[in-house]
């Protein structure tokens, strides 16, 4: 009878433990032994990625290097030696994937420019290509060539927070990756959709709004009643010149849509179509689609004594340009008192960002009237 090897052994010991262990309905200690003896090699993106935050939860670096790629990410161009660690691939690319898959997320809109270094300039087209009829084969043709301007970017870390029980960090490493993933990616969102829109440019992405040159449309009664009119949204498209404004759409406020979708033409047809979001479709208003957030422009603006105001956009985001280190990293710590007293774990996770619109023409903002 043939001897078996130590290798052999072990794997016999441990197929039979295994199977005794789901015999008796036991499958969730079958995970942990597995999640705690299993070599990388052999792991999944979740047990990786949970691997990970254990490893930084322990301040173990060289546990830590070996589940983002066994490198410390230079993150700000040609310095080297930065200190923090990029997530797990899959990590970051299941919480990119779910960003891409959100049906409101306006980067998904946007032309999104990978950088690789924390500042730099992107050509911008200004004139686009020159053509003209010639008379003759024999003419000789006259070179052209498009006109570039140069935007100039500069990525700023944007950071999420939250707080974990030390224990699911532990125990749960499947439910706790969706959770960590599903969470992240709605709140980048959020705070990416509103620096689209809104940002100051200090520190963070330029929005639309505070993009110099951009048109600005006052309302029918901006100077009276400051009631939004139909006339307002229906006009609205056409501040922007029809070279931008193929493949345009409305971005406003729920006060507004709730307006707007009772607004009618003069035959008493309503000049809303609800779309379909979740297949992709957006709401549409007079034949262009809506983008609607719950309060993504203010709605405390003051116009003839009146506090309520607020803003609402047309515009065609192709022409803003999305800049993005297409890196995303996290920092634990376990130490402050609230971490301490609750047996917590406080993750923050970050990326780098900066955005600008490129051509200011293809948008018009329309102000003066109430939210």
């Amino acid at each position: 009878m043939a001897k078996l090897t130590k290798k052999e052994y072990e794997d016999l010991i441990k197929s039979t433990t295994k199977a005794v262990l789901e015999q008796k309905g036991l499958t969730e200690v079958v995970r942990k032994l597995k999640f705690n003896e299993k070599p990388i090699d052999e792991m999944d993106k979740y047990e990786k990625t949970m691997r990970f935050f254990q490893a930084k939860m322990d301040n173990n670096r060289a546990e830590v290097a070996k589940y983002c790629g066994g490198k410390v990410k230079d993150l700000s161009g040609n310095t080297s030696g930065s200190g923090l660690e990029l997530l797990p691939t899959e990590f970051h690319s299941d919480i990119i994937d779910r960003v891409k898959a959100d049906p409101r997320a306006l980067r998904n809109l946007c032309t999104v420019v990978p950088v690789t270094y924390r500042n730099g300039t992107w050509p911008v087209g200004a004139t686009g290509i020159s053509l003209s009829y010639e008379s003759s084969d024999t003419n000789p043709i006259t070179a052209t060539s498009p006109t570039f301007s140069s935007l100039p970017y500069s990525v700023t870390r944007l950071d999420g927070y939250t707080a974990i029980s030390r224990d699911l960090l532990s125990d749960s490493p499947v439910d706790l990756y969706n959770y960590l993933a599903k969470q992240y990616a709605k709140a980048f969102v959020k705070q990416e959709n509103l620096s689209i829109m809104t940002g100051t440019g200090t520190n963070q992405p330029t929005g639309i709004v505070n993009t110099g040159s951009i048109v600005s449309v006052a309302s029918a009664n901006a100077g009276t009643t400051n009631v939004l009119t139909c006339d307002d949204l229906v006009q609205l498209p056409f501040n922007v010149d029809v070279t931008w404004r193929d493949g345009g759409a409305y971005f406003v406020n729920t006060s507004i849509v709730r307006q707007m979708k009772l607004f009618k033409d003069n035959q008493g047809r309503y000049l809303w179509d609800n779309g379909d979001v979740q297949a992709g479709v957006p709401a549409s208003f007079n034949g262009y689609p809506v983008y609607e957030f719950s309060a993504i422009f203010p709605s405390n603006l003051t116009v003839n004594s009146k506090t309520t105001c607020t803003e609402a956009v047309f515009g065609n985001l192709e022409y803003y340009y999305f800049f993005d280190k297409m890196e995303m990293g996290s920092e634990i710590n376990t130490q402050s008192d609230q971490a301490f007293k609750n047996h917590e774990a406080l993750v923050k996770m970050w990326e780098r960002i900066d955005g600008k619109l490129s051509i200011p023409a293809s948008f018009a903002l329309l102000t003066g009237f109430l939210a």
